[in-house]
């Protein structure tokens, strides 16, 4: 569903914040996802940003207030519940003591099912600001085992929904009557801990007790609004034949809406200033309407969707600019609109597909694609994710600021400003590719980087430990600064000796693009790590700080010990002073220009690799895939197979001059690059692939699986894009199941086929089989012959 309000956080730039990188994301609880969230991988230096929100266990706090009613019943006795491993646990409790049964009764008018544990508290409790008013109850010592036992104990209860908090940990949500039973396990404290909340809610958000089935209002808070207006029921009457339940509120607003795009007509209401629970049993109203599957946006919001005969209705609650917005889109939907929408019942509306397309006629049975034809988006710079981001072809400005500091100078460390300039300049002397010289050759010419190594290290104000600990408030969140601290203060000073507007080639009003090289050691901990993220260090009034009337949004951060890195035998790091390995920084500007991490950087995937670590953006070195060239505009035409019977093509050497073939089930032009479909190119161990970077034994056919389905969103009357698939699952902001690009592994399992070798049996997203197979019929140094033909 589109959503009228944007997040303009900051100013326009801060649209890039809708992105993606990953972003796994830095304000989740909040709806807000920012920048290039991924974890760190043993196998390569990949980046982890400071202000990913990350579940501290050891500082996670108690999310029950620590209860004051002891599990002490002796009476209780022992209790033999199945444990881990096939053994059984002997608790020492195994129900409610006589009080604490009485306690639940005269709450919330029944008791809850019991946990045996060696130790539990039960409390009531009351939060004023929700309304709630219950029962708390938690053990401690439970097994993961146990608590999924337990949670069978409530099947007689009515399952609502699962929600993941701002920790990670999974919540399961029930109602018994109007009494809400949320339960939830977790790690705190050096201890696993079962925690439950049993509670009735005030509809009008007051703190009085409504459990048990009584409710006493001495301090109802009343609304401005009750009801809609005469004119706006009409206005429903007229457009949807009846009108919608309303939620009491101080502010809100009824119009018409109207997306020609996706043939959607009906309403749009919103309110400001509703409490989540208040949202809940404003659902609980639409109960005679059938339930829909729920989604996530591009923002990390749930929206929940109902329907009734061809009426469609699409809710949400979520926060924006200081306030809590209830947004309501009540529609019908006619057939058609820009492209066809949905590609499984679990895709929302609003995700654009190339499901049931077809494919185009073609001259010999192959179709001439030209993805600048693409109606939506043609490369990733059309993207509202990168609006303001870094240009992906022409020659934008890099400024690269080498950092020192007062107890890390880069005298001690035997660092030169000669090395950065190898590292990132063109010509550069280095064990792989400089900077410019990768982006030249991976662009084919189309990239120039115009490059400029400050010529003296800047040095901070404070010493490292300062920077190291600053946070800065930022919507209600305590987030890790330091690092853009040290930018804006370089800007600052860099400004009184150089026009840094010349470094924004697109006159937006933005630096193309900054990279920080600092003195500090490698480490586990966020700041000395390496990463891209966004600014997000404003003024008072929420802008960007401006120097020669050009602000800074993109950047890099890194550590000059990645130039030194090495990796032996047993895959351990280690660091020599002779070597010069840009690998880190040239994956990082990747993210600046706008390419996604290709693996799970959650790492909670059993398969956190669909490359299998090929690829610059995965685990390894070497050349960017087609799919990410077709993304940032590098390759702007292919070849789609279009034959009824077969055809025999021959593929040059991708590494020289981008030659691709794609099959697929379907293909809408209107669509580009960003639908699903299979990638066919010959790949060899030279260029950017040589040398230990190449990625597989044998030179062969390489086959990419690519879903780049495109979710829309309109806001303020613009209308943006972001790619709805990740490879980062589970850990994107989408929570996707499909992958935005895969190998498609050969017959005999490898990545490469060779001369004989045929494409198996492949199934698409949406459960259908490719329509085409091939055969490799010859492979010399600079082509290949293969043979396409339809199933």
């Amino acid at each position: 569903m589109k959503r009228l309000l944007v997040l303009l956080l900051l100013i326009s730039s801060l649209l890039a914040l809708v992105s993606c990188n990953t972003l796994e994301g830095l304000m989740k609880d909040l709806g807000i996802e920012y920048g290039d969230t991924v974890e760190k991988d043993e196998d390569e230096k990949i980046p982890v940003h400071p202000n990913t929100d990350k579940n501290d266990e050891s500082e996670k706090p108690e999310e029950n207030g620590g209860g004051t009613n002891s599990g002490d019943n002796t009476e209780n006795g022992g209790n033999t519940e199945g444990g881990d491993d096939g053994e059984d646990t002997v608790h020492t409790y195994k129900s409610f003591t006589a009080a604490e049964k009485e306690l639940m009764s005269s709450v919330i008018g029944f008791v809850i099912p019991f946990i045996p544990n060696d130790e539990y508290y039960v409390e009531e409790y009351t939060d004023e600001e929700y309304g709630e008013h219950g029962i708390n109850f938690y053990s401690f010592d439970n097994t993961k085992a146990e608590f999924d036992a337990y949670l069978e104990k409530f099947s007689s209860y009515t399952f609502d929904k699962t929600d993941t908090d701002s920790y990670g940990d999974t919540w399961y949500y029930y109602l018994k009557g109007d009494i809400y039973v949320d339960v939830s396990f977790y790690y705190y404290d050096g201890a696993y801990v079962v925690d439950l909340y049993a509670y009735s809610i005030n509809e009008n958000g007051n703190s009085d007790n409504t459990g048990g089935g009584s409710s006493d209002n001495d301090d109802e808070i009343t609304f401005a609004y009750e009801d809609f207006t005469a004119a706006e029921k009409a206005l429903m009457n007229d457009r949807l034949g009846l009108v919608i339940p309303f939620i009491p509120n101080n502010e809100y607003y009824v119009e018409a809406y109207d997306d020609e795009d996706y043939g959607e007509h009906g309403i749009e209401f919103y309110t400001y200033g509703n409490t989540e629970m208040q949202f809940a049993l404003y659902r609980l109203k639409f109960s005679d309407y059938n339930t829909e599957a729920s989604y996530e946006d591009q923002y990390g919001d749930t929206w929940y969707c109902y329907s009734k005969g061809d009426l469609y209705i699409d809710m949400s609650f979520y926060y924006y600019e200081g306030d809590y917005v209830v947004h309501v889109f009540a529609y019908f939907a006619d057939e058609g609109g820009s492209g066809s929408t949905g590609g499984g019942s679990n895709t929302p509306a609003n995700v654009i597909t190339n499901s049931g397309a077809g494919l185009p006629e073609g001259k010999d049975g192959v179709y001439g694609v030209d993805f600048t034809k693409a109606e939506n988006v043609k490369d990733v710079t059309d993207q509202g994710s990168y609006q303001d981001g870094c240009p992906t072809t022409g020659s934008p400005a890099v400024l690269v600021i080498p950092v020192q500091f007062s107890n890390a100078t880069a005298a001690s460390k035997g660092y030169t400003i000669d090395k950065l300039v190898e590292a990132f300049e063109k010509g550069g002397t280095n064990d792989y590719f400089s900077l410019y010289d990768y982006y030249y050759k991976s662009s084919y010419g189309k990239l120039t980087l115009d490059i400029t190594v400050l010529d003296e290290w800047f040095t901070p104000k404070k010493d490292s430990n300062y920077y190291y600990a600053a946070t800065y408030e930022y919507y209600g969140e305590n987030i890790a600064i330091g690092d853009q601290l040290i930018l804006n203060e370089a800007l600052d000073y860099l400004e009184e000796l150089m026009d840094l507007s010349k470094f924004d080639s697109d006159n937006n009003g933005i630096i193309d693009a900054v990279i920080l090289i600092n003195t500090l050691d490698i480490g586990e901990e966020d700041f000395y790590w390496a990463y891209r993220y966004w600014n997000v260090y404003t003024d008072d009034e929420g802008y960007y700080y401006e120097y020669d009337g050009v602000s800074a949004n993109d950047y890099v951060w890194a550590s000059y010990q990645f130039l030194w890195e090495g990796y032996g035998e047993d895959g351990e790091a280690y660091y020599d002073a002779s070597i010069t390995n840009p690998y880190t920084f040239i994956h990082e500007f990747a993210h600046v220009l706008g390419a996604d991490d290709y693996y799970d950087t959650a790492y909670e995937s059993d398969d956190s690799h669909p490359l299998g670590g090929n690829d610059i953006m995965d685990a390894m070195t070497g050349d960017h895939n087609a799919y990410t060239k077709f993304n940032l505009g590098w390759l702007t035409t292919s070849r789609l197979v279009v034959t009824d019977g077969s055809v025999t093509l021959t593929l040059e050497d991708f590494g020289k001059n981008g030659d691709t073939v794609i099959i697929a089930n379907n293909w809408d032009e209107k669509l580009g690059a960003y639908q699903e479909y299979y990638i066919v190119v010959y790949y060899t161990n030279n260029g950017l692939n040589s040398g230990d970077a190449g990625y597989f034994d044998r030179d062969g056919i390489v086959v990419y699986h690519v879903n780049a389905s495109l979710v829309k969103s309109v806001e303020d009357g613009e209308t943006y894009y972001d790619v709805y698939n990740n490879n980062t699952a589970p850990s994107d902001e989408y929570g996707t199941e499909n992958n935005l690009i895969e190998f498609v592994k050969s017959a005999e399992d490898t990545y490469t086929y060779v001369e004989g070798d045929t494409l198996p049996t492949v199934t698409d997203d949406n459960g259908n089989e490719l329509g085409y197979t091939f055969t490799v019929v010859e492979l010399t140094d600079d082509c290949a012959t293969i043979t396409f033909t339809a199933a």
